[in-house]
């Protein structure tokens, strides 16, 4: 049993919410780790030359979708801690723009000073705005279409937020209801967007509407947890008490959404039928890896992914997302080997460990004194490294609401 939970696993009582689960950020590395690989198997060919393997790389994009979902349940959970009348907008605004910003604006300065794009798309992704504009697309930083969807939701959600404290206050049962109810229309509005060529087009497909069922399967956890008594919570921990049948659940979900049935790998113009196919199943894939954690903190899966190397990797994961894709299409340029023509296993063995460098020279030098501005602006106590403080680490605080995570997506 871990010290500290019940008897059953679950956190002492309270408010319901463990404080900190340090497996969560070896969450963020496996996250990082798939989306990594994806960008790798793009670059040199594999994803349409590799086989079986190829097609297993190219869809690493549904790191993107756990990413969301992280966010989703920390940054909705902060809220769920915060006394609605004492939250200050002002500070929660000012903790999500100084957790994400200013590393992602030190990276496109050196993407911009080496890859020189149009001067417009530069404006666009320093205001990341670029998913809004019609072709907006710088390609060695064209992971970061996913900090502009990430900067949406934290725009709405202390609008959604103060909406479910009001229903809450009534019918304390109905929030978790409700944002379970909302999953099946979330999934099938992805169904009905416009498909788009995102080298011509608005990329609709990354506005938060369509990704909103990976944010989604988040906040019903957090909500899940805050109420361990409601029969929505009781079935899901009935369901994930034993985390192998939901890892292979969401195993069979990411195979299935390597066929056609969830459109192209690659770039190039994805339906709506199949951008809706495509966020079921990774909604289905972010919550069987993120369920288990969450609802039993004190189980073997929880604990091996809060060993130690695992969270200095979710730790730096941010700076791994925004350093690793420029790293790699440096390195063919500097080489001059051709992209799409092979190199996956030398691309690896060298851009990783410069992206780790670049990661973890980012969160010491840009990320932490940010976070820790931030937290003086609040005036509340500054993280140390390695602390242990959630806020220390890349993951929001469980205590208000606070840093979360962007990624990165393999079509682009």
């Amino acid at each position: 049993m871990t010290r500290g939970r019940g008897t059953d696993g679950m956190p002492p009582q309270g408010d319901g919410l463990p404080r900190h689960v340090g497996a969560l950020d070896g969450l963020r590395a496996v996250a990082v780790a798939v989306v990594v690989a994806t960008h790798a198997a793009y670059l040199s060919g594999s994803v349409t030359t590799g086989g079986l393997w190829g097609r297993l790389l190219g869809r690493g994009d549904f790191g993107v979708a756990l990413f969301f979902a992280l966010s989703g349940y920390l940054l909705h959970r902060g809220f769920l801690t915060a006394p609605q009348e004492r939250l200050a907008l002002g500070s929660y605004y000012l903790r999500r723009l100084a957790r994400v910003l200013p590393a992602y604006w030190v990276a496109l300065a050196a993407v911009v000073a080496l890859a020189r794009p149009p001067a417009l798309d530069s404006v666009l992704h320093a205001l990341a705005v670029q998913i809004y504009a019609p072709g907006s697309h710088i390609p060695s930083f064209s992971q970061s279409w996913s900090v502009a969807t990430e900067l949406s939701f934290y725009l709405l959600l202390p609008l959604v937020a103060a909406a479910l404290h009001r229903l809450r206050r009534r019918r304390p049962d109905a929030p978790l209801r409700l944002l379970v109810w909302l999953l099946g229309p979330a999934v099938l509005l992805a169904g009905l967007i416009p498909g788009a060529d995102l080298e011509h087009d608005v990329p609709v497909e990354r506005w938060l509407p369509a990704r909103a069922g990976c944010f989604l399967v988040g906040m019903i956890l957090a909500e899940a947890i805050a109420r361990p008594d409601h029969p929505i919570t009781r079935r899901l921990r009935a369901g994930t008490r034993t985390p192998g049948p939901v890892l292979a659940l969401g195993g069979a979900a990411y195979l299935l959404a390597t066929t056609p049935l969830a459109g192209l790998l690659t770039l190039g113009t994805i339906s709506g039928w199949h951008l809706g196919i495509k966020m079921l199943l990774s909604c289905v894939v972010s919550g069987a890896l993120l369920a288990p954690v969450v609802l039993w903190p004190g189980s073997g899966y929880a604990a091996w992914l809060a060993r130690p190397w695992l969270r200095t990797l979710g730790r730096i994961s941010y700076g791994i997302f925004l350093w690793h894709l420029p790293v790699f299409v440096a390195l063919y340029a500097v080489s001059g080997a051709r992209i799409f023509n092979g190199g996956l296993a030398a691309l690896l063995a060298i851009g990783v460990p410069v992206t780790l460098g670049l990661a973890a020279a980012s969160y010491r030098w840009i990320e932490l004194p940010a976070m820790r501005w931030a937290a003086r602006r609040r005036r509340v106590p500054a993280p140390a490294p390695g602390s242990g403080d959630p806020t220390a680490a890349d993951a929001p605080a469980a205590d208000a609401p606070a840093p979360a995570r962007p990624a990165a997506r393999p079509r682009d």
